[in-house]
């Protein structure tokens, strides 16, 4: 029963984040593939840990190529520096309108773009409430888990942070 109400959670943050994927991609100017960088906040690490591998494992609509990380703070110290340096130089986000996504020159995102065949990709992180501390990255989108209303506000602020909202 609890498996199954778990999967059924899961399934839906899936399709929601299919769903701000669609509405707000940027177009890679090389390949052409509809690109966004997501985060999905959830509150404790087995849930965060789970969500992870559920994703990584799901099924995906033919053309949806996600790139799961998780991001919690009982990540390995020196593995959770090296995302922290990587996520803090892909997700600056501080360029004009118009101009070419800095995360876009990337040589990790460049290779995960150049490499597969499909014409979405969607850079997920699944992350605790670390997330929310000394960060300052700018997401395309986010799901954030019920909580309290100062992490939500907090999550509020990683979203399209460094861009003016286009409407």
């Amino acid at each position: 029963q609890q498996d199954s109400m778990q999967q059924q959670y899961f399934a839906k943050i899936q399709q929601t984040a299919m769903s701000l994927h669609e509405q707000h991609h940027t177009v890679d100017q090389i390949t052409g593939k509809r690109v966004s960088f997501g985060v999905v906040r959830v509150a404790n690490i087995p849930p965060c840990v789970a969500l992870s591998q559920y994703l990584i494992s799901a099924d995906w609509p033919d053309g949806f190529a996600p790139r799961v990380m998780a991001y919690h703070s009982r990540q390995i110290l020196l593995l959770r520096h090296v995302q922290e340096k990587h996520m803090d130089a892909v997700l600056k986000r501080k360029e004009a309108s118009g101009e070419t996504a800095q995360a876009f020159s990337n040589p990790t995102i460049r290779q995960h773009l150049d490499s597969t065949p499909d014409s979405d990709v969607l850079f997920i992180v699944i992350a605790t409430p670390v997330e929310e501390v000394g960060r300052d990255h700018d997401f395309d989108w986010a799901i954030v888990e019920p909580s309290s209303y100062r992490s939500i506000i907090q999550l509020a602020g990683r979203v399209r942070r460094h861009r003016s909202a286009v409407v």
